[in-house]
């Protein structure tokens, strides 16, 4: 049964070891939990330390909280470490946004590092919408989502990367780009997926058993329990956009896979996805700007 605790991360890569260069290193730690009060989604602890901000946009809705996470380091690099928790209490709502793309720029040594972890109590719904993470020439990264949820509680997340700027001219030659992702319901593993690109990315993505060449991509997953209404509409949405991409149903939930030429023609197609997904709501405003 979900008791809404968050457990130890499973068994797998392990953290970067602290760096003892001299060199600065930014360092975020952000927490959020949010409670169903009177009808509406209510904050109940907000917390943040370091280059790690959470701000707590107005709307026009009450079932749902809104909320944006900065990083006002402005990028990460080597030896970077950024921490988030969430907590939806049973019943509450809330969705979760970056203000703006995550840049993890070329590493002078050691990997940066990003862990997640979302708790979803009974009848609760969190969405986690970063925007894209582009990793530059160089970039060394080590992701990290872990997520616990009751058995009725509803989880939408995505994950998009995008492999150097190519509008702006920009080449990824070599670096290391490693993506967890460990979702449990009520105790259970339901979705376990690893991602290692180590090297000379550049031409690991070029294989066609991997992205063909493809710059950009995304992970979408959806855990609900009717997830299952999405799968025909999902595969008809994504064959009118110029990327590639497959819809599955696996343990109950709904498990899209997007690659595309460049972000532009990522998110001609991601956004629509999840729109639908969010039974028609648009994404929140960070996404807009």
């Amino acid at each position: 049964m979900f008791d809404g605790a968050l457990r130890s991360e499973p068994a797998g890569p392990a953290d970067p070891a602290p760096s003892s260069d001299g060199l600065q290193r930014a360092r975020g730690r952000a927490r959020l939990s949010v409670t169903r009060k009177d009808g509406a989604t209510r904050l109940r602890e907000l917390y943040q330390d370091g280059c790690a901000k959470l701000r707590c946009p107005k709307t026009h809705e009450t079932a749902s909280l809104e909320a944006v996470l900065l990083n006002t380091a402005g990028g990460l690099t080597g030896g970077d470490r950024i921490e988030t928790d969430i907590r939806a209490d049973p019943g509450s709502a809330v969705t979760i946004a970056t203000q703006t793309c995550e840049r993890i720029y070329r590493s002078l040594t050691g990997d940066a590092l990003v862990k997640t972890r979302v708790s979803i109590a009974d009848s609760a719904n969190v969405e986690w919408l970063p925007q894209e993470t582009i990793l530059f020439d160089g970039g060394r990264v080590r992701r990290r989502l872990h997520v616990e949820m009751a058995a009725n509680a509803r989880l939408l997340a995505v994950e998009p990367v995008v492999f150097g700027r190519v509008a702006s001219g920009e080449t990824l030659g070599h670096g290391l780009f490693r993506d967890s992702w460990r979702i449990r319901r009520d105790g259970e593993l339901i979705f376990a997926d690893d991602t290692r690109l180590d090297g000379e990315i550049g031409a690991i993505i070029s294989r066609p058993g991997l992205l063909g060449g493809a710059k950009a991509m995304a992970t979408v997953l959806l855990a609900e329990p009717d997830a299952d209404r999405f799968i025909d509409p999902a595969r008809s949405l994504l064959d009118a956009f110029p990327i590639t991409g497959g819809v599955s149903f696996v343990n109950g939930a709904l498990l899209s896979r997007l690659a595309a030429a460049n972000s532009m023609q990522l998110r001609a197609g991601l956004i629509p996805l999840l729109t639908l997904l969010r039974d028609g709501r648009g994404l929140p405003r960070a996404w807009q700007l």
